[in-house]
């Protein structure tokens, strides 16, 4: 193991319990966990969980942490609504906790739509905020990371131009790639109805949160 993510290991293990952060719906969640087990061979982490948490596992399946403004993910192998096993942290491709912009996950009621121009594809986007987004693609269809695209981006049934530079794909198990990508060039119109579209999915999550808190 590297030398902070061996560190983070130590600490969690000595202290018999981390601070961790659950994403639901692409909104941060803090939670202390309960350590149960380190299993150094297998390399997995079992914590001691209850059912709300387990509500918001399953969503997203990662759990992140924080150490020495280095941030980790680590994987949901197992879980029920006592138990959470995960694999051992790792370096975040997307470190997510240290956004600098509120992102929330699209509503599949109202979902966001983007038109690739170049490749002349119409995706869903998984998420959205004032500055980026991210959407899957399946692996035979091919955009690069580090180029810009140009298309049309359809949020609270209004339709945009906009451009666009992809900052990241990373594979996904069910043979997509999930890529990252930031507005170029955003108009103030465009950039107003994001943050309106983001304000309404903000209230409609922290309605679903309140059900998990005690």
């Amino acid at each position: 193991m590297e030398g902070n993510i061996l560190k983070f290991m130590e600490e969690i293990s000595k202290n018999k319990r981390g601070e961790f952060y659950i994403f639901y719906e692409e909104v941060p969640v803090k939670v202390l966990l309960k350590i149960l087990n380190i299993d150094f061979l297998r390399e997995q982490i079992e914590f001691e969980i209850n059912p709300k948490i387990e509500a918001m596992i399953s969503q997203e399946k990662q759990i992140y942490a924080k150490y020495k403004d280095e941030v980790f993910v680590l994987r949901a192998i197992i879980w029920n609504k006592e138990n959470l096993i995960t694999s051992f942290p790792r370096f975040a491709v997307e470190p997510k906790i240290n956004r600098e912009y509120v992102r929330v996950k699209c509503s599949n009621k109202k979902p966001v739509l983007l038109e690739i121009e170049n490749i002349k594809l119409c995706v869903t986007l998984r998420d959205i905020s004032e500055r980026g987004f991210s959407f899957k693609l399946p692996k035979e269809i091919h955009i690069e990371v580090g180029e810009d695209y140009s298309g049309k981006i359809t949020i609270n049934e209004k339709t945009f131009p906009l451009k666009f530079k992809v900052l990241y794909k990373t594979e996904r198990p069910d043979n997509t790639y999930r890529y990252g990508a930031k507005f170029v060039e955003i108009k103030p119109t465009l950039e107003n109805e994001i943050a309106k579209y983001i304000t309404e999915r903000q209230r409609e999550i922290a309605k679903i949160l309140n059900t998990f808190a005690d």
